[in-house]
């Protein structure tokens, strides 16, 4: 269902900058992309849009504005996610931050500074210093002689970022974005009943799992943040009282189960575009004849 909701949610974007898509050729495109990013982290992005490009000649760049703002907005949505489970498993939340977060901050850079070390926070500021002088002195040159080729790049993403403000069903897209998220719920949750041992996890233990594990999935790394999002779960079924050895075997399980489910819905995409491609061809081909 997450696939359906996204795919109805991008083609009112597409529709909102002038062009329509079929539903069947941008599911394809959507469970295709995130198979590439399982493999190349933010590659799939790319390949979605290509391969819409391919099926109705939209212009890249808008569609690529398309897809950068459903970035944005998922993560306003996860920015609203840790808000929410802050406020609901503060006390869970503040005892991870201070374990994985505040802790090892201060054993390695703070604690270090304190007793002398200051290489690290020398190189932090001549990285700052260096950055914001280069940007400063080339400001002009880059506004003044950017090839056309980046204006057309820039352009075309503006218009696609700048979708959202033309839809006109605002309160569907709202409710396709949270059942997308509901779904991520229920995606998590249905698998505490799998061991008896995780099945005592509430549902704000899972909220907490789906918060802190997507921040974990987001990680620009192969395998669809394959052992961030498992450290992450592991940590935070710990506080729930469980072990080390049930928060990795909960987070493989998690894992893994949505992996074989991306695999499996990218080889359905793979196949539905080719499909699509070939009839099209062999109708063309028809014609000319």
């Amino acid at each position: 269902m997450v696939y359906v909701f996204r795919t109805l949610r991008w083609q009112m974007l597409i529709r909102s900058i002038g062009y329509e898509t079929k539903f069947h050729n941008a599911f394809s495109a959507l469970s295709i992309s995130y198979f590439v990013s399982f493999v190349v982290p933010r590659l799939g992005e790319v390949t979605r849009c290509l391969s819409v490009k391919k099926q109705h000649d939209i212009p890249f760049m808008q569609l690529l504005g398309t897809v950068i703002i459903e970035r944005i907005i998922d993560i306003i949505c996860l920015i609203i996610l840790l808000f929410l489970t802050l406020a609901l498993q503060f006390d869970k939340i503040i005892e991870f931050v201070k374990v994985n977060v505040f802790h090892p901050f201060y054993d390695k850079i703070i604690l270090k500074i304190i007793n002398g070390n200051t290489t690290i926070l020398i190189l932090i500021l001549i990285f700052i210093v260096v950055s914001g002088a280069l940007f400063f002195y080339f400001r002009k040159y880059i506004r003044e002689k950017s090839p056309k080729l980046i204006v057309k790049f820039v352009e075309g993403l503006k218009e696609g970022i700048t979708s959202v403000g033309k839809l006109k069903q605002k309160k569907l897209f709202i409710l396709y974005t949270i059942l997308i998220w509901v779904c991520y719920y229920l995606m998590t949750y249905f698998w505490f009943f799998v061991f008896p041992e995780t099945s005592v996890l509430t549902l704000g233990a899972c909220l907490s799992i789906l918060t802190i594990g997507t921040i974990g999935r987001s990680v620009p790394i192969q395998g669809g943040g394959m052992g961030a999002y498992h450290f992450l779960v592991m940590s935070v079924v710990m506080l729930y009282g469980l072990s080390d050895s049930w928060g990795k075997d909960l987070a493989t399980l998690i894992h893994g189960g949505q992996t074989l489910f991306t695999f499996a819905m990218g080889l359905i995409g793979l196949l539905i575009f080719f499909i699509v491609y070939w009839r099209r061809e062999r109708g063309c081909h028809g014609k000319k004849g």
